[in-house]
């Protein structure tokens, strides 16, 4: 039996024959959220320094690896929506109905994708610093290259041109805190500064990653495509927590999916980051709860 201070970690055999690997925080009774990690990340990926804060607050928070990532198997040509398939057959295992779906980052599409599709099972969703589908103008960082820029959207070479740009963070995951943590700004580097959050996210980035860089390129790539869905769907309630100086996602592409959602409710924080979860995670639980 886990320690009640680690996840419970568990896997399935899907119907394809895939392995689904994931892992539970909290109260096993408790209001089920779907944890819909970052790119790169992981079913360790949390969003408190204590994870007994989920106990506490009566969660029971479920994070699956997606195809390829930790210890789930990948997904030849997979698309964002074929992720819900895959959450179908772990809820069904888990004895979970209704349940929050809340995402990190490069999670927003799939966690939308799950809302889209399971419909009034989903009470609400969770978008932390997350991005829209690349069906309108992206205000492209800077140090994208242009060639990227031009081809992501072609499937057939998005995943190819993102290799050789992603593959060196698949050599020592473990350090990709300290190394965010000298890239970004102000607020983030004191979020990562704590030594607690910084074990989490390194945890879950190197887990992510133990099977290289594949995953993440191909997972990046898919974010650069239409999602197969329209967002302007989604009929549930969308909370979305953004920081101004997010550096990693810029606040504009959150205000951008803002204005898609036909239901939503956006806190814009001034001066804060990408990280800013670790500082505001009882709102962002206690927001999802029923």
């Amino acid at each position: 039996m886990a320690h009640p201070e680690n996840p419970r970690e568990g896997s399935i055999r899907l119907a394809d024959g895939r392995t689904l690997a994931y892992a539970e925080h909290g109260d096993p009774d408790g209001w089920p959220v779907l944890g819909c990690h970052g790119s790169p990340s992981s079913r360790l990926e949390r969003h408190v320094e204590d994870p007994a804060d989920y106990r506490r607050w009566g969660v029971r928070l479920v994070v699956p690896d997606r195809p390829g990532f930790g210890l789930s198997d990948p997904q030849p040509g997979r698309r964002v929506m074929d992720w819900p398939d895959d959450v179908a057959q772990l809820l069904d295992h888990l004895g979970i109905d209704r349940f929050a779906a809340l995402s990190l980052s490069g999670g927003a599409a799939y966690a939308l994708a799950c809302a889209h599709v399971f419909g009034d099972r989903v009470r609400a969703v969770g978008v932390l610093g997350g991005a829209p589908p690349p069906d309108v103008p992206w205000p492209w960082p800077r140090w994208v290259p242009d060639r990227v820029r031009s081809a992501v959207h072609r499937p057939t070479r998005a995943a190819e041109l993102l290799q050789p740009l992603l593959a060196p963070v698949a050599l020592r995951p473990a350090l990709l805190p300290r190394y965010l943590q000298l890239r970004l700004n102000a607020a983030d580097r004191r979020v990562l500064g704590r030594p607690a959050v910084r074990e989490v996210m390194g945890a879950a980035f190197e887990e992510g990653l133990r099977n290289g860089s594949s995953a993440l390129t191909v997972d990046r790539a898919l974010l650069f495509r239409p999602w197969g869905f329209p967002v302007s769907a989604v009929r549930q309630r969308v909370h979305i927590w953004h920081g101004t100086q997010d550096w990693m996602v810029p606040v504009s592409l959150g205000q951008v999916l803002s204005r898609m959602l036909p239901d939503c409710t956006a806190r814009w924080f001034s001066g804060e980051g990408h990280f800013l979860v670790f500082d505001h995670a009882e709102e962002v639980y206690a927001t999802l709860r029923p």
